[in-house]
């Protein structure tokens, strides 16, 4: 099947079709003190866009996203 990937925010939930796709990009950070966060954004967004102004994701969120963040000795922050 074809995909139409579509933009989280111009389309309504109403508005949602068959093969519609919504992409997202999500990046991990290690950050300062031995800890690490998060943050998603959009697809089209460069990672360091995602890092700097995109929405932290909760502990519960991120973990099973990042294998080697989760197994370090790092702490999550949601800064």
């Amino acid at each position: 099947m074809q995909y139409r990937f579509r933009n989280l925010v111009e389309v309504r939930p109403d508005d949602v079709q068959d093969g519609d796709a919504f992409a997202v990009k999500v990046v991990a950070v290690a950050g300062p003190n031995n800890t690490w966060f998060a943050a998603r954004g959009f697809a089209h967004w460069d990672k360091q866009r995602v890092a700097d102004e995109g929405d932290v994701l909760s502990e519960l969120e991120a973990m099973p996203l990042f294998y080697v963040m989760r197994n370090s000795p790092r702490t999550y922050m949601c800064y």
